[in-house]
């Protein structure tokens, strides 16, 4: 027994050993910052995150207390990944650049554990390089004031600017078709003397294969200034954020599968079983997802009887896990059946909701960000894309006919289709 219990123990150590070597890998995707010196102190699960600019190249502007200490975080869970001073007592001078250390540590020693320091309470900017480990300070940098609208112009637009529209006075969005060339945001529908250019901070910024940096925008009258970089034709999303003055550019992402989640679907909230919660490539159309099935009010309660947590809502997973961008409502409770938009740029977490059981088809356009929700009833709609041979019993005079994916079809040609009688619903061949 002895034996067994030590063997175990050894197991034990051995796993989380593994563990943790795993977890202490430097991570070029977050970043925070902590510290008696921050809005946050050393609250590190609400610390404030560095918003990335580029790959593993972090920002972060805000008030910083004079003779207080902070340092970096590499994430907002755990204190094992410090990034520090490489020398002690350091003031951090405007204007400058500093190396960083990385440390991997569970317990990290006072005399590795290097903290920084400013010597006047303002507010600053701070860049964090991961890839050089540096970090520089500079005074704060101030927002460009928005104009109503934006335009976007450039080599890269065939023809004349396009103008991105205004979501809910949320953020102005697009998808433009991009050839290769450069591309900037202006704030007039044409060229003209007067035309202000909204640009990114850094030069020579190629959105080709970016992962949707946020970042802020620059404005300047000169015309020769150098926009964003597009190496490769297609389609690009435009996100611009106006609470924030921020900017996100990606390319059109397709994707081979969605996932619908919610207090109404049959496994409620849970995307990892083998229910019915995925959405697929239309065949005709890659930018449209589509999902059909079963929506209750509260499917069903939990097994120790708990109700359905927001029984008549779902949003849509771009991934299963809860931190991957997720398709939601502008509005809280926009309805499920009809045209809404659809927003994947952050924001509340907002949900659709229905107001009946039965089945829907969910149509999602990932280009123009619209959900299309179509009520298919609730009797003689086969409850699977698969279809259904037989369901109920039923005669009435005029029979109406559906395709496989529940569709109606008012004057069926040749084809496999249901029909429904009544209440009775078959499959027949035409």
């Amino acid at each position: 027994m002895k034996n067994l219990i030590i063997t175990a123990i050894v197991a034990a150590a051995s796993a989380l050993q593994a563990m943790a070597g795993m977890s202490n890998s430097i991570e070029y995707t977050q970043l925070y910052i902590v510290g008696s010196a921050t809005p946050k102190g050393w609250d590190l699960a609400n610390a404030d995150a560095m918003s990335p600019i580029a790959y593993g190249v972090f920002e972060w502007t805000g008030e910083l207390k004079a003779n207080e200490e902070f340092k970096f975080m590499n994430c907002n869970y755990a204190w094992n990944k410090h990034i520090v001073a490489t020398e002690p007592g350091l003031y951090l001078e405007c204007g400058n650049v500093y190396p960083l250390n990385f440390e991997a540590s569970w317990s990290l020693s006072d005399d590795r554990d290097l903290k920084m320091r400013v010597r006047t309470t303002t507010t600053y900017t701070l860049v964090v390089d991961l890839n050089s480990m540096q970090v520089s300070v500079n005074p704060a940098a101030t927002l460009a004031e928005w104009p109503a609208s934006f335009y976007v112009a450039g080599s890269a637009v065939a023809g004349d600017p396009v103008e991105l529209r205004d979501y809910y006075g949320v953020e102005l969005r697009g998808c433009i078709d991009l050839q290769c060339g450069d591309v900037k945001l202006i704030d007039t529908p044409t060229l003209t003397a007067s035309t202000t250019y909204y640009l990114p901070r850094f030069a020579d910024v190629d959105i080709t294969f970016g992962e949707g940096y946020v970042n802020r925008l620059c404005a300047t009258a000169d015309a020769s200034t150098m926009g964003w970089s597009v190496l490769v034709p297609g389609a690009y999303q435009f996100y611009l954020d106006k609470a924030s003055r921020t900017y996100t550019i990606t390319r059109l992402k397709h994707y081979p599968v969605l996932y619908l989640v919610g207090g109404c679907c049959e496994r409620r909230w849970n995307y990892w079983d083998e229910s019915n919660c995925r959405f697929f490539p239309d065949p005709l159309n890659p930018d449209v997802m589509v999902w059909e099935g079963e929506l209750r009010i509260g499917w069903e309660s939990y097994p120790d009887g708990s109700p359905a947590e927001e029984p008549n809502r779902f949003k849509i997973l771009t991934a299963q896990s809860w931190f991957s961008p997720t398709f939601h409502p502008y509005v809280a409770d926009a309805p499920a059946i009809g045209a809404t938009d659809a927003r994947i740029s952050g924001g509340d977490d907002l949900k659709w909701s229905i107001d009946r059981d039965g089945f829907y088809r969910l149509e999602l356009n990932t280009r123009t960000g619209v959900l299309t929700g179509t009520y298919l009833g609730n009797e003689g709609v086969p409850a699977r894309p698969t279809g259904i041979d037989e369901v109920t019993s039923g005669q009435t005079a005029a029979p109406v006919y559906f395709d496989l994916q529940g569709r109606r079809i008012d004057n069926p040609s040749r084809g496999i289709y249901i029909k429904l009688q009544g209440n009775r619903a078959t499959k027949v061949a035409l």
